[in-house]
């Protein structure tokens, strides 16, 4: 839709494309040991955690499904985006996966209808909130919302490519993988939702929403006034766990700011 095309527009006419050079790479075996050791934190505080951590050959990249965390073996990932995977990937995914298995409403688990934009920008969100969602990664958000909006406005694949290096500043790599992501399957818009839901999670915050009821599951905000009553009504429990970086003063600060509301753009500047 035009206000996040707009949106996207602004973050790449103000963020300067980043400077390229070297980076310390953690290898799949590394980011898992990582990765094991925030769910053994998560497991001593709830045991019932089932949530394992694979290596897997047939996974480009990573992500969490059915609460387990997947790494592609090819792998790499800088060591400066560590926590903020760890807190989008099992901060996030795996404990809502967690928290809505113990609900009584299977919907909870799986994803009520509409859940994705709100579930991707509460996991952007959690990149914010432990310090990891710098301008290079608000920029990749909206380079990704402008490849969604190039295929789906019948742009191929070269075209979208050329548009991401020569005309928005990415680098060849960068903008072969967005484009990729776009292309995979014959065309997959989801990409354009981080942006979207992190935009819709700010005006949440800014409103009076109370955090803590998004990690009850994968709950979808027009649908949070009903999940609100359930939990009123004591029909749904508390979330069974919350991201541990929830406790550290530099979460609530952050947390604080937002509630005094706080657009995309002025996260620029955090």
């Amino acid at each position: 839709d035009e206000p996040l095309a707009a949106l996207a527009d602004r973050l790449l006419q103000r963020i300067e494309p980043p400077a390229e050079g070297e980076e310390t790479l953690l290898d799949a075996e590394a980011l898992a040991r990582h990765a094991r050791e925030a769910l053994a934190r998560y497991r001593r505080q709830d045991p019932r955690l089932k949530a394992r951590v694979e290596v897997r050959e047939d996974v480009s990249g990573i992500l969490v499904s059915h609460g387990n965390f997947l790494i592609g073996a090819e792998v790499r990932m800088p060591v400066r985006r560590l926590e903020a995977a760890l807190a989008h990937e099992i901060g996030t995914h795996a404990l809502t996966w967690h928290n809505g298995g113990l609900q009584p409403f299977r919907e909870l688990q799986e994803g009520m209808a509409g859940y994705e934009p709100l579930q991707e920008g509460l996991a952007v969100l959690a990149e914010y909130l432990v310090g990891g969602l710098d301008p290079a990664r608000l920029r990749q958000l909206a380079g990704r919302v402008k490849a969604v909006q190039l295929v789906t406005d019948g742009a191929g694949f070269v075209d979208t490519f050329r548009v991401l290096h020569r005309e928005l500043g990415f680098g060849a790599h960068a903008a072969f993988l967005i484009a990729m992501r776009t292309f995979r399957g014959g065309g997959y818009t989801k990409d354009a939702i981080y942006l979207r839901g992190l935009q819709s999670l700010l005006e949440l915050l800014a409103s009076g929403g109370d955090p803590e009821l998004l990690y009850l599951g994968k709950v979808a905000r027009e649908w949070l006034p009903l999940v609100e009553e359930l939990r009123w009504r004591r029909i749904l429990h508390p979330p069974a766990l919350l991201p541990h970086f929830f406790q550290t003063e530099t979460c609530r600060a952050r947390l604080q700011r937002l509630r005094r509301g706080l657009q995309v753009e002025a996260l620029i500047e955090e």
